[in-house]
């Protein structure tokens, strides 16, 4: 069946409901963990070192994960199945962080959150796009996806009021909404099997030139991930900031997310794909050198708007291009290996911004975390007019 024919129109809008608020409960979830985590790990005293150290060991998780869970998805084509395995096995997880006390149980945890979580994120968005039709692709996803940004906004702006004398509760929150984010998506959504002949996607995926220099850059790109969840969250709590604060302040990024996702896709329909994604560099390289200069509390309010392009373009914007780059029978790999690229990214700053941080200091890391980021946008600048001097003639006549 063709994917713009309209019963897949027609099954897309079915299924809107149980996709719109499983992706808001389980971005509440997830949402909690991210936004609070570095704020227990600092009410429990842990060392900047160390927890460099727990958010690589999540990071490194979630590259392994992507990598099983999109290859097993395409050799079985099965999507829905495994969104449901990875996410019912992920709350007991959770709930051992209540009796966790070492670093070192810290990092094995957050591994184990990471890699079966890793389905909630890349193959519900691969689940989604199979269901797209081509008009509009990037417009109707970032609809969807509007929702899980309303659900970070509430984790972040509702739950922190609610830690401030228990912050363990955090895990507690997001194993209970896990679960309810199950209910809707298991009875509103259906599987479709999509069985391809075995090969090996990998290959395929990464002999794309564009694809794997979009890679490339999003894993220098991925060095925000820490920057704006674990280290601003932990060096927040330094200041004395209290969990509803640092929610209030975090949250932003859902608020702002919540308006990206519908406005970049637009963006993304009406102006290019690429042309987007560079603006996406050039927010987030800004955003980080801002994080730099701040010396109030209140002055990070509006340093959070530029996670329109932090988030909202990579997200949203970014996996349509690679959806649309990879061949169909690579989709879900491809998507695995877009999420992969930024957990390396997120690996490589979590390990450098704890060396950072701790041996110089958050301002010091984060004109470090920009200059990296600015460097990916100079990659992609480059590798976009490359492709466009090959395909034009020396007269300036398109090759045919």
């Amino acid at each position: 069946m063709a994917p713009n024919s309209e019963p897949t129109r027609r099954t897309f809008e079915q299924q809107y409901a149980a996709l719109a608020s499983s992706t808001f409960l389980l971005t509440f979830a997830s949402g909690c963990y991210s936004i609070f985590l570095g704020s227990f790990l600092s009410s429990r005293g842990v060392w900047g070192g160390d927890v460099g150290f727990i958010g690589a060991a999540g990071s490194t998780a979630l590259i392994t994960g992507n990598l099983v869970w999109g290859l097993v998805s395409d050799f079985t084509g099965r999507r829905r199945s495994l969104v449901v395995l990875g996410s019912v096995i992920s709350i007991p997880v959770l709930l051992l962080w209540l009796i966790a006390r070492t670093p070192q149980t810290y990092a094995s945890l957050n591994a184990g959150y990471y890699f079966f979580v890793a389905p909630t994120i890349a193959l519900t968005s691969v689940f989604i796009l199979d269901l797209l039709p081509e008009q509009a692709r990037a417009r109707k996803f970032g609809g969807i996806r509007m929702w899980g940004s309303l659900g970070l906004l509430v984790a972040s702006w509702g739950s922190g009021w609610f830690l401030r004398a228990q912050p363990s509760l955090v895990f507690v929150f997001a194993a209970a909404t896990t679960a309810m984010a199950m209910l809707p998506f298991i009875s509103g959504t259906h599987e479709v099997i999509r069985r391809r002949p075995l090969r090996f996607h990998f290959r395929h995926v990464f002999s794309n030139r564009r694809l794997a220099v979009f890679f490339l850059c999003t894993a220098l790109h991925g060095f925000w991930e820490p920057a704006v969840f674990l280290f601003l969250s932990y060096s927040l709590k330094q200041h004395h900031a209290s969990e509803g604060i640092i929610g209030a302040i975090l949250g932003m990024n859902g608020l702002v997310a919540m308006f990206s996702f519908p406005v970049a896709g637009r963006l993304a329909d009406g102006w290019g794909r690429r042309p987007t994604l560079l603006l996406m560099y050039i927010l987030t390289g800004t955003r980080m050198l801002l994080y730099s200069v701040v010396t109030t509390t209140w002055a990070y309010f509006p340093v959070q708007l530029l996670h329109f392009g932090t988030f909202g373009i990579a997200e949203g914007v970014g996996s349509v291009y690679v959806s649309e780059l990879a061949d169909e029978r690579d989709r879900a790999t491809a998507l695995a290996c877009f999420h992969m690229s930024h957990s390396v990214g997120a690996v490589a700053g979590s390990l450098a911004g704890g060396y950072l941080s701790s041996t110089y200091s958050f301002p010091v890391m984060y004109r470090a975390f920009s200059a990296v980021i600015i460097l990916a946008a100079m990659v992609f600048l480059m590798d976009w007019k490359t492709e466009r001097g090959e395909t034009v003639s020396p007269a300036g006549v398109p090759a045919p």
